[in-house]
């Protein structure tokens, strides 16, 4: 895993969640409402969660999380205790479009 500069001030945080947001919509071929909002047909959940574990492997709070994404407490903890799961055992991919990702952002910082 590629270690990632943490984010420390609030405006660095929103940037990064602007970046994460870009980079997982143009892979996934997802829209930012479609992360943001409540659909639950694979390829969105499958890029929210994206979105929500690339956060916190950055070092965003569960809290601060959820009011980016607008989603529950509740959501955000299954999506990080299940992503890697998804992952593995994805058959679409999933793996290397979160490589691509992590690559995509440790060129942006």
């Amino acid at each position: 895993m590629p270690s990632l500069r943490l984010v420390s001030s609030k405006m660095d945080k929103i940037e990064y969640f602007s970046k994460v947001i870009k980079v997982v919509t143009e892979l996934m071929e997802v829209t930012d409402q479609d992360i943001l909002g409540k659909s639950r047909v694979q390829e969105v959940v499958d890029a929210r969660w994206m979105v929500i574990y690339l956060m916190r492997e950055k070092g965003y709070t569960t809290r601060q999380i959820m009011h980016l994404v607008c989603h529950p407490e509740r959501t955000i903890n299954h999506a990080i205790s299940n992503f890697e799961d998804r992952v593995k055992y994805s058959y679409n991919g999933l793996g290397n479009t979160l490589a691509i990702a992590r690559q995509q952002l440790s060129n942006i910082n």
